[in-house]
């Protein structure tokens, strides 16, 4: 029973001489009692129970003694344990008292400042501490000594000796005296971060100014992370449809219930092909309702980036372009076409039917039209002479001199002149005819 009641070197030290003195106690009380005759048998009694009692007493101090030594050793090699631990660790480690000086370091932390051990250790964390971040080291601290928490993690920067920042990231727990919970101390393990924080500096950095190219060109920017469960949109992307930054994320399936009816089967359609592998990425133009109720065109660009084993997207990110005007423009430009044809229409009409004989040619002077009087007149058929020089077709002498009249292209100034000539006379293939030419070239 004392050995499953035992509670270690305290309670040692009081059992022991507890049970001596009950046991002197109990050998006095029956020898002074005053019925007590001292007999043979009685003192034969009290001697054994006082042998007993100093037995038992001497077994119990044998294992308070065996119990010492056990917890002497054991603390011994935690000690030795926490030790090696502490100056082969890769990171570094340090024992800090509550009024923060530095009581303990290893080499890592030593050498990630720049300090020897005892330079470190003659200091105050508050003194290698970045005056940006000595706010939240004093926080945690109040925080400790007041028992609200019991641990701490959090970055901050240190100042190397030449004054230099670094970025390190804490972990630890304060240390608490065993009856009374009093805070002794704190252990805390710091891990140098200074080259990721950079890397994520320049990758903020990159990142603003691809931001700010994209926004320059009016492009937005869409994310799809499966692991985080939805879809994200740049600030242009939100604004191009009037919401506010933020206000779409989320949903990965939304931004398909905002497309026209008209545009949707196509963009779904598109949107399947590409998360099927069939296509290197999506693209395709609609529209997308605005929050006021009205249509924008948007030009969506996109690629699947990352799929888990079994093919699933996993993360896509793409562009969306306001393409408004651009078919606005395109629109125009078609109602401009087709009243252009139809006005290049009634005017081939009118070439055909009236009585004069009409050959148009380009500023090479290749024939492009000719009417079916032209035909008649010089008995070549206009499906033979389209794309053949004017004097394939028209050939013309002066009827008093015989010369041929040549065919001169007017000048920049000279565009709008006719040159007529009365005498003229057309020479056909087959015969000659006599005619009136007027012969008029516009570029």
């Amino acid at each position: 029973m004392a050995w499953s009641s035992w509670k270690g070197p305290r309670a040692g030290k009081r059992a022991v001489p507890v049970l001596m003195t009950a046991g002197i106690i109990a050998v006095a009380a029956s020898i002074l009692s005053p019925g007590f005759q001292p007999g043979v048998a009685a003192l034969r009694l009290c001697l054994q129970l006082s042998i007993a009692v100093i037995g038992a007493s001497l077994f119990l101090f044998a294992l308070f003694i065996r119990r010492i030594v056990d917890d002497h050793r054991q603390i011994a090699e935690s000690e030795q344990r926490f030790r090696r631990a502490m100056e082969d660790s890769a990171i570094g480690v340090a024992i800090v008292g509550l009024d923060g000086r530095i009581l303990q370091t290893n080499p890592a932390f030593a050498a990630m400042l720049g300090y020897s051990r005892a330079e470190i250790e003659a200091l105050t964390f508050f003194q290698i501490t970045h005056p940006d971040d000595l706010q939240i080291g004093r926080e945690t601290m109040i925080a400790l000594k007041e028992g609200k928490i019991d641990s701490f993690h959090f970055e901050k920067r240190y100042l190397k000796k030449d004054g230099t920042p670094v970025w390190a990231q804490l972990a630890g727990s304060v240390i608490r005296e065993e009856e009374t919970h009093r805070p002794l101390y704190l252990v805390s393990q710091i891990e140098d971060i200074d080259a990721r924080k950079q890397a994520e500096a320049r990758i903020a950095e990159a990142e603003t100014r691809w931001n700010f190219a994209l926004t320059s060109a009016g492009q937005g920017v869409w994310s799809l992370d499966a692991r985080k469960g939805g879809t994200t949109y740049s600030e242009t992307w939100v604004r191009m449809l009037g919401y506010a930054d933020g206000e779409l994320d989320g949903n990965p399936d939304r931004w398909l219930t905002m497309i026209h009816p008209d545009d949707r089967q196509l963009v779904a359609a598109a949107d399947r092909a590409h998360l099927a592998g069939e296509t290197p990425f999506f693209e395709a133009e609609f529209r997308m309702r605005h929050k006021e109720g009205h249509w924008v065109w948007i030009l969506d660009r996109g690629k699947a980036i990352e799929r888990d084993g079994e093919g699933r997207l996993i993360r896509a990110i793409g562009s969306l372009t306001d393409i408004t005007q651009r078919k606005q423009a395109e629109e125009r430009l078609k109602v401009s076409a087709a009243m252009l044809a139809d006005e290049k229409e009634r005017l081939k009409v009118t070439l055909q039917s009236i009585g004069d004989a009409v050959i148009c040619t380009d500023a090479a002077n290749r024939i492009t039209f000719m009417n079916p009087v032209a035909e008649k007149l010089t008995c070549v058929a206009a499906g033979d002479a389209l794309g053949k020089v004017l004097g394939h077709v028209y050939w013309a002498v002066d009827e008093e001199t015989g010369q041929r009249i040549g065919l001169t292209r007017p000048s920049a100034v000279d565009r709008q002149h006719c040159d007529q000539n009365t005498r003229a006379v057309l020479v056909r293939r087959v015969t000659h005819a006599a005619a009136s030419a007027r012969w008029c070239r516009r570029s």
